[in-house]
């Protein structure tokens, strides 16, 4: 009980922080955004040279869909928070999980190398399939913008005396020392993204609100990886002890 108490202690102390730095964040994100339009409305109002007014009208709409985006991202999140109160955990095989999304990963993208590596069966845990396919859509998508076209992303199972360790890898740039890549709108690498979408780190956010709902805690580091050199995720889910009943909680 006294362990529990003290999860929860740095739950709300983890979570208060968090709060204390969005606003700050939030403001900072939106300022830019809100600058190019305004100064694109005021441009556009004194230009008569049809070039120059769809330059002006690029620039705007460019940082309206950044204006949406964080919304949408922001609201992605407040979703995901209060559906978490009331997801059910259940005992299910992760090893099941991990072949078939990698198989549907490979197949919607043909510009990468997806693979997985671990065992095809065997490995229970106690947790939500459904959000543990929903943290894993985010990790592979925050690969994928990292990984150029034709090299590997490769899906990790592997058993550890606390349960079972997943983790994405992906050969490709690495993360500067000392970054905080799992805050809110935190969102950089050494290099480029492959996309042209904004990037505004609520992806990962999201992926670690999942792994907080199972207990578990979601890292990053530079990895080499059979002389590839990229970035690696994990995640330890505990393994189901034996008898172990559907919508249970681990004590």
């Amino acid at each position: 009980l006294q362990q529990r108490f003290n999860q929860l202690i740095s739950s709300v102390h983890g979570y208060n922080q968090y709060l204390e730095s969005f606003s700050q964040r939030l403001s900072h994100e939106l300022k830019t955004p809100l600058a190019v339009v305004r100064s694109s409305l005021d441009n556009l109002s004194h230009c008569t040279k049809d070039g120059e007014r769809q330059r002006y009208l690029a620039r705007g709409q460019s940082a309206v869909a950044r204006l949406s985006g964080i919304l949408r991202s922001m609201s992605e999140a407040a979703r995901l928070e209060q559906s978490l109160e009331a997801e059910h955990k259940e005992v299910f095989d992760v090893a099941e999980v991990l072949t078939q999304v990698t198989a549907a990963y490979q197949t919607l993208d043909p510009h990468h190398i997806i693979a997985y590596q671990g065992a095809g069966h065997g490995s229970r845990v106690l947790g939500s399939p459904e959000l543990l396919v929903q943290l894993l859509d985010k990790l592979v998508d925050n690969a994928r913008d990292f990984t150029p076209a034709g090299q590997r992303i490769e899906l990790g199972l592997l058993r550890i005396d606390q349960g079972w360790q997943l983790s994405v890898f992906n050969q490709g740039s690495r993360l500067p020392a000392g970054a905080d890549i799992f805050s809110a709108f935190v969102s950089h690498r050494i290099g480029e993204p492959n996309t042209s979408e904004h990037h505004l780190g609520q992806g990962l956010l999201i992926a670690q609100l999942i792994a907080n709902h199972h207990q578990a805690r979601l890292e990053a580091d530079n990895q080499s990886r059979n002389g590839l050199d990229g970035v690696v995720f994990r995640l330890v889910l505990r393994a189901a002890e034996s008898g172990t009943n559907a919508n249970s909680t681990p004590s």
